[in-house]
């Protein structure tokens, strides 16, 4: 009898646990238009952006997101760049009836795959391939990002989200992001 009782109470906590755990939490599925630019020499490329995220609410008007981004994956005549990251970012919010203006500071890991042309035997950031003459590159960064957005309710638990984000990462990294998603809360 013991037994069956702790089970039960078991559970009925784990259950309890399960909704407390999601009470405040959210996911986020966004795409959108980036513009990126990589080394000194400017290696640009623009394409669509896509990411995937989970936030919590830990106060009244803030939030903790962490997610993941592909940044770019392109290519351009002479070169190509692969980026994409994890990121851990807060939220600030102001909230109103028709949804909530939000800003995002957060850090990111970044990496960043792709080739260029090589000047000569030596290359900027990565290694001359003897096969194909070309700097090709596969590296970690660090970098930050910064953001302005609009949660709009299109129900009590589903919001469109529009977003505009800056990023800025080692071996001057920079990537300006447009971007369209949904959120789904998940209380």
């Amino acid at each position: 009898m013991m037994i069956k009782t702790f089970a039960i109470g078991a559970f009925c906590a784990s259950l309890t646990f399960t909704a407390q755990a999601t009470e405040k939490m959210y996911g986020v599925v966004t795409s959108g238009y980036s513009d990126v630019t990589f080394l000194e020499q400017g290696l640009e490329l623009d394409n669509v952006n896509y990411s995937l995220a989970l936030g919590h609410q830990f106060k009244r008007q803030w939030y903790a997101e962490a997610g993941v981004r592909e940044i770019i994956d392109g290519e351009g005549e002479m070169y190509s760049m692969q980026a994409s990251s994890l990121y851990l970012a807060v939220l600030g919010k102001a909230g109103h009836q028709v949804g909530e203006l939000f800003y995002k500071l957060g850090v990111m890991n970044i990496d960043v795959q792709g080739y260029q042309p090589a000047n000569g035997e030596e290359c900027p950031i990565g290694n001359v391939s003897l096969i194909t003459k070309r700097c090709e590159f596969d590296e970690g960064l660090f970098g930050g990002m910064v953001a302005l957005g609009f949660d709009y309710h299109l129900s009590l638990r589903t919001m469109v989200r529009f977003e505009i984000e800056h990023i800025r990462g080692e071996n001057d990294f920079k990537a300006n992001l447009v971007n369209l998603g949904i959120r789904y809360n998940f209380n």
